[in-house]
């Protein structure tokens, strides 16, 4: 799979940048901007490429009957966002039975353009102990790639201008889209 993923990449004039090594065993990923449908295909194709089984949280209104053994298949977790969940114990769980836990949140929560980002990957990163890997989809230079851990302090007002700053230069698919605010 890693090999035809490449191909995949490369026959579309995209690189995959960046690696998993093994103290990101366990993490929290992000993933922006996400404007359009084909960002889901490259951090699919990215994450194969990385060589990780990462899962990611997805509206559960796409699991519908047909459809969603595609999206159990790819590691997709279903979530209601209309009510409170037991998201963050599930994820502790995990790591406290010593699970290999990676999960990707789209802060943006949709490919529309959003007045804030979700906090939700932040709070669960801090409830988990767990860092925060950022990763970008630049349509400009066709490159999907990550920044470097961080290790949230606990202080989203301060901690949410280090993302501000990471992604300020990344291209969006449809840049009306993406808020580089929040």
């Amino acid at each position: 799979m890693k090999s035809l993923a490449r191909l995949i990449i490369r026959l579309s004039g995209w690189k995959v940048e960046g690696t998993f090594g093994p103290e990101l065993r366990n993490c929290i990923i992000i993933v922006a901007p996400h404007t359009s449908q084909w960002d889901f295909i490259f951090g699919v194709l990215a994450r194969t490429i990385y060589g990780i089984k990462a899962k990611y949280l997805i509206k559960n209104s796409f699991f519908k009957p047909g459809i969603a053994w595609f999206f159990h298949m790819t590691g997709g977790i279903a979530v209601d966002r209309s009510q409170k969940n037991e998201l963050t114990n599930r994820l502790k769980q995990m790591l406290k039975n010593g699970e290999e836990l990676k999960i990707t949140f789209t802060p943006e929560g949709t490919r529309k353009r959003v007045d804030r980002w979700r906090s939700g990957f932040y709070w669960t990163a801090i409830d988990t102990g767990l860092p925060i890997v950022a990763h970008y989809i630049d349509y400009k230079t066709k490159t999907v790639g990550q920044f470097a851990p961080f290790a949230p302090t606990g202080d989203w007002e301060v901690d949410k201008l280090h993302f501000q700053n990471l992604y300020k230069d990344v291209n969006a698919c449809h840049p009306e889209n993406f808020n580089h605010e929040f």
